[in-house]
């Protein structure tokens, strides 16, 4: 089939209320498809609880009633045949809602009380978010955008899910949380963030230190498991137009390992949440001013006796009938500037925003 008619299957996936999930892994040519052909995924309230799972793992940020751990079941790997003259009997027409972003301003408000924390000594590192909520314009394709994602960025993991717990996201991501064949396993560390305009990139001592927050954490976790991982980086890598520094971890799991167990040991990580752990997620819970839901959760497939690609949820886009909200965020310590912040999320914002238009 060609990609027109795959988007159109998709769209009408979405119209079904259907439980799958499409995404097309880094470097890679051709996507990928799960889908779930009878009764509603299986939803868990622990991430712990994915320990003998297999299927489509979708988790959020923070597990809520409203925002469950799911598993779309793979009863289906191919595109299904469905009646795409569907689609152009509904048409999705706007209305007078108000669309929301928060500006400069209002934004410099959360910064300062993130800072404060930062500047005390309190917290090492907080990541601070922001939303944007946009009218989705008739005609716009949650199918085409998918394509439209992997073309642009194919060194990314780039994916399409609904379920009718979760609604519909699309998103493309250059972070893994936990990917494995058999015995061989792999994180990374993926913090410091520049938008250059040559292949020259020079890293300055906040992001070196970001960096090396993230990579000395999944260290300890790792280690709390008798991990010693093959360590390589920090280097550059580029996502879309930006670049960022990441560092490697393979190592060896010799036994059949319980994936629930270690995702829970390392979700989510200072480059999503901060440091201290703990303290750092309690406070992005009552001080940021939105849900985060599946946005910097974790998704891909989990198979540990086949292969796993699990990946930190960034970049990404909440798709709802009449409007999309768009998630980003940056990395916060006591040395960060609020002029630099507020560019690294435009410019990450970008990311989505190229594909819809």
């Amino acid at each position: 089939m060609t990609e027109q008619q795959n988007s159109r299957i998709l769209d009408v996936l979405i119209e079904q209320n259907a439980s799958f999930a499409t995404f097309r892994l880094p470097y890679e040519s051709t996507h990928r498809f799960v889908m779930q052909t009878s009764g509603l995924p299986s939803i868990f309230e622990d991430i712990e609880a994915l320990n003998g799972q297999q299927g489509f793992v979708i988790a959020p940020f923070r597990t809520t009633a409203t925002s469950p751990v799911i598993v779309i079941r793979p009863d289906r790997t191919t595109f299904p045949d469905v009646d795409v003259s569907l689609l152009n009997k509904r048409q999705h027409k706007t209305n007078s809602k108000t669309y929301s972003s928060k500006d400069k301003t209002a934004y410099s408000l959360l910064f300062n009380r993130f800072l404060a924390p930062l500047t005390s000594g309190e917290m090492k590192k907080l990541v601070l978010s922001r939303s944007k909520t946009i009218r989705r314009e008739d005609g716009f394709s949650p199918g085409c955008a998918f394509f439209n994602a992997t073309e642009k960025y194919p060194h990314s993991y780039v994916y399409l899910f609904h379920t009718p717990q979760s609604g519909t996201w699309l998103g493309s991501t250059p972070e893994i949380l936990l990917t494995g064949v058999k015995d061989e396993w792999h994180t990374m560390a993926l913090a410091g963030t520049r938008y250059p305009n040559s292949d020259a990139v020079t890293w300055d001592d906040k992001n070196l230190r970001e960096q090396h927050l993230v990579t000395s954490y999944l260290l300890k976790q790792l280690s709390s498991f008798h991990i010693t991982p093959e360590i390589n980086g920090p280097y550059t890598v580029n996502a879309g137009h930006l670049a960022h520094l990441r560092t490697d971890f393979n190592f060896i799991l010799p036994e059949i390992p319980k994936p629930g167990t270690l995702l829970k040991a390392l979700h989510p990580t200072p480059a999503i949440s901060g440091l201290p752990k703990e303290e750092a997620y309690r406070f992005i819970q009552e001080n940021e001013e939105h849900d985060r839901l599946y946005y910097a959760g974790f998704l891909g497939m989990l198979d540990t006796r086949g292969e796993t690609d699990l990946y930190v949820n960034l970049r990404c886009m909440h798709i709802e009938r009449k409007s999309l909200t768009l998630f980003a965020g940056s990395g916060l310590l006591a040395s960060s500037s609020l002029d630099d912040e507020w560019e690294e999320t435009e410019h990450k914002l970008e990311i989505m925003l190229n594909i819809i238009y």
